[in-house]
């Protein structure tokens, strides 16, 4: 694999959201470092293409939700045991009149675990145990909710 670390750079640079410093989203919400997000960001913006999702052995899991999006996931990961830091097993893309979008990161596990020091939370109607981050899209009830007021419902 390729990697382009200008292009990498320069979609990192042109994202205008909000990062965290040191500081939490919510003074509730535990969240990542800036260089944490800014490492994130670098690693998935290849993701903004659903052809390189896919290639990737990500696939369309059919699961839309609403106020979250379409989830395409690495689903041989799930159990594996690791939770790569810039790696997640899933990229959460919306519905927009122009196609999906990306959005969002997931970690997917069987077992419980933690990203960054912040621990993933068991998913009762899935089985799984989930984060999210929203490091594509603001979410303004904090970058690590579930799910996102500005993303519209699925089609």
């Amino acid at each position: 694999m390729t990697r382009h670390p200008i292009r990498c750079a320069a979609a990192v640079a042109a994202i205008s959201l909000p990062l965290v410093a040191g500081g939490t989203a919510h003074a509730d919400d535990p969240s990542f470092t800036h260089d944490q997000v800014t490492a994130l960001r670098a690693a998935t913006a290849r993701f903004h293409s659903l052809r390189q999702t896919l290639m990737s052995g990500r696939t369309d899991l059919h699961l839309c939700m609403d106020q979250m999006g379409e989830h395409y996931t690495d689903t041989a990961t799930f159990g594996d045991g690791v939770l790569d830091p810039t790696d997640p097993e899933a990229m959460v893309y919306e519905h927009t009149t122009s196609g999906l979008k990306l959005v969002a990161v997931e970690w997917v596990s069987t077992s419980p675990g933690s990203v960054n020091g912040v621990p993933l939370h068991l998913n009762t109607d899935l089985g799984v145990y989930v984060l999210h981050a929203w490091v594509w899209k603001h979410n303004p009830a904090g970058m690590l909710q579930d799910f996102n007021p500005t993303v519209g419902n699925c089609p």
